[in-house]
């Protein structure tokens, strides 16, 4: 009877130890599968975060092609204004020299 008992105990021993291999086997497996999903997620959201910065990236550029042409447009306008006041002034100047040699006004 305690051979019987203890040859009892041992199969419920094997029983649960097989138990607890077959947990750690599917522990494993899911284990591995959730690493992989992490890994999957991860590179998905670095996709969309690369994406998300190229576009910034594109939005800063145009902005900055945006203000140099208009601050070169407003060179060229500047430019313009002053080069029509030295030509304005420039004949001011002939006029004036003109009118000093002639001795008179000159209209």
């Amino acid at each position: 009877m305690a051979v019987d008992i203890l040859d009892e105990l041992k199969k419920k021993e094997e029983a649960m130890e097989a138990l607890i291999n077959e947990a750690k086997k599917r522990a494993s497996v899911i284990r591995e599968a959730s690493i992989k999903s992490a890994r999957e997620l991860k590179a998905v959201r670095l996709k969309g975060i690369d994406a998300e910065l190229k576009g910034l990236s594109d939005k800063s550029e145009e902005g900055l092609k945006k203000e140099v042409s208009s601050i070169e447009e407003a060179g060229k306008r500047d430019a313009e204004a002053l080069e029509q006041k030295g030509e304005a002034r420039k004949e001011k100047a002939i006029e004036e020299v003109m009118r000093t040699l002639s001795g008179g006004p000159i209209d």
